[in-house]
């Protein structure tokens, strides 16, 4: 953890962040959670590390400190979604994937890849690229596919060597505007989010009065489906369903 609180230092120092608020000191309290992280005090890691994030510090190795210390404090399920969130902001970062693999292999629900082709479609590109830069590289590929057709139809003479290209350039344009659609489709109307309770039961309706369905346990990864009366209908990435409390469940996107 030392090596990402001293990236975010210097993320800080390069940006002349001073303060986050008024009174907040961010490189202060990096350096206080790193102290307490290191002495062992994971309680007070845990409190500086998520004193940042509420003061509206989004940056990887924020989520990716505040993890570790709740995963060294034993809250597995809020270490994953704090290195879900880091991996947002950073998808090609391996120390984050790596802590990812962890909490994934130690969590209690064994779940697999995700069943539904929208969610599928979304899951090839999450851990390659940000919805940003997918939706970057689509347009910079388009661009140059546009250029390519505009050189065809100056340079009547090159069409048929530039044919071959202009299909490979469609086929590619048409495989990113549809990651980056499900991207977008996933993220708005199929949210991620993790199990942060120890363990709560899945219902068949919203409300203990409902049939107790299924149990999950703390870092167990779901979908939101809808949200009624403080209760979320949620999706498993094996397709089946329930009701969960909202208290029990954190959405990735903060």
């Amino acid at each position: 953890m030392g090596a990402a609180a001293k990236r975010l230092i210097v993320f800080i120092l390069l940006l002349l962040a001073g303060s986050v608020q008024a009174q907040t000191d961010p490189a202060a309290i990096i350096a206080q959670a790193e102290a307490a992280y290191e002495t062992g005090d994971d309680d007070e890691a845990v409190r500086l590390y998520q004193l940042l994030v509420d003061s509206g510090w989004r940056h990887e190795s924020v989520y990716l400190n505040l993890g570790s210390a709740y995963y060294h404090r034993g809250d597995l399920g809020w270490a994953l979604l704090n290195w879900r969130r880091a991996q947002a902001l950073a998808p090609r970062d391996g120390d984050i994937g790596r802590q990812l693999s962890l909490a994934r292999r130690e969590r209690t629900d064994i779940q697999g890849d995700e069943t539904g082709w929208l969610e599928g479609l979304a899951a090839l590109s999450t851990g390659l690229v940000t919805p940003a830069e997918l939706g970057w590289l689509a347009l910079l590929v388009w661009s140059g596919w546009l250029g390519l057709i505009s050189l065809g139809l100056v340079r009547r003479a090159w069409r048929d060597g530039l044919r071959p290209l202009l299909i490979v350039g469609g086929v590619v344009v048409a495989v990113l505007v549809v990651l980056l659609g499900s991207r977008y489709w996933v993220d708005t109307y199929r949210p991620a989010a993790v199990v942060v309770q120890a363990q709560v039961s899945a219902m068949s309706g919203p409300g203990t009065q409902y049939l107790d369905l299924y149990p999950l346990h703390a870092a167990a990864e779901i979908r939101i489906v809808e949200q009624r009366e403080g209760w979320l209908r949620i999706i498993l990435p094996n397709g089946r369903q329930g009701w969960l409390p909202a208290t029990a469940v954190e959405r990735v996107e903060p």
